[in-house]
């Protein structure tokens, strides 16, 4: 039965065009797009039973904060009906059938408890929880250089601390780069290596600046080198 987008008014949360993935993965074998099963759970909890039932409420397990890097993590979801709840998550992670979560990326995650009834209980309100994956902390420092005074300014190499499985530079939007900042003047001058401009999705970043040493030329008793 094909899916009608007019047919039901849903009380899930707006999924966004960016939301990833837009396929609901959940404990069971089940893969299907998000509306339509959303779709779904309203119409079996919302149709009139044809004879009286018991109803059912789910309770979902307390989930932590969590960032991106984070270990895989469980949850647990119980019906007072004692019938078995079906998990899904929706957004960058995944589920597997013991209801552990591995986190993908940072982001919105949403967790839906599902418990569908049966002859004695009639289906559950849906309960949904929503995570917020934080980014993962990187460290970006600008190593100290040095060079003799009047001479070429050397390389600026960066440092990188704090990548999440084996992950490296390659896997970011946008490296950082590293910039020459003088300050003061005569020998108070100071010359900073600054690094800035990282840019993803998953690391936010903290940034330390090195020193550029300026080694002076020495000088013979004439004042020649």
């Amino acid at each position: 039965m094909a899916c009608q987008k007019q047919a039901f008014s849903l009380p899930f949360p707006q999924l966004r065009a960016n939301d990833q993935p837009s396929i609901l993965m959940g404990t069971g074998t089940m893969r299907l797009p998000v509306a339509c099963l959303a779709a779904l759970f309203c119409l079996l909890a919302g149709l009139p039973a044809l004879e009286a039932k018991e109803t059912q409420t789910i309770k979902v397990s307390r989930i932590s904060k969590k960032k991106y890097g984070d270990d895989p993590f469980v949850v647990t979801a119980k019906a007072s009906s004692k019938l078995p709840v079906s998990i899904f998550v929706n957004g960058p992670a995944s589920i597997d059938k013991k209801g552990k979560i591995t986190i993908k990326g940072a982001g919105k995650v949403r967790v839906f408890a599902i418990q569908m009834g049966d002859d004695r209980y009639a289906a559950a309100k849906p309960e949904i929880v929503t995570v917020d994956i934080a980014k993962a902390p990187l460290t970006v420092r600008a190593e100290d250089k040095k060079m003799k005074e009047g001479g070429k300014i050397p390389e600026f190499t960066i440092i990188y601390k704090g990548f999440v499985d084996g992950e490296s530079v390659k896997n970011l939007t946008k490296p950082a780069v590293a910039n020459l900042v003088e300050t003061g003047e005569g020998k108070r001058k100071k010359r900073r290596i600054v690094p800035s401009g990282s840019e993803s999705m998953n690391y936010s970043f903290k940034y330390i600046s090195g020193d550029l040493k300026v080694t002076s030329k020495k000088r013979s008793f004439f004042g020649r080198n």
